[in-house]
């Protein structure tokens, strides 16, 4: 399984760590959320930069399995 990031729709408390600035899923902190740099909010750059790097990803896997 891949880990994409959650860009936010619009600027505010970031959605994949509500906040937080950590990623963590149960009781397992993965450490810092790269979806707000850590900071617990999404600037528009930081939702930018969150697609570009989803559609990196995603072309990334697809030409692997392609190939």
């Amino acid at each position: 399984m891949y880990d994409l990031s959650q860009p936010n729709d619009k600027p505010g408390v970031c959605v994949k760590c509500k906040g937080s600035g950590r990623y963590v899923q149960g009781k397992k902190d993965f450490g810092t959320c790269w979806s707000c740099a850590g900071s617990g909010h999404q600037s528009k750059a930081d939702i930018k930069r969150n697609v570009a790097y989803n559609v990196h990803k995603v072309n990334a896997i697809l030409s692997g399995m392609i190939s």
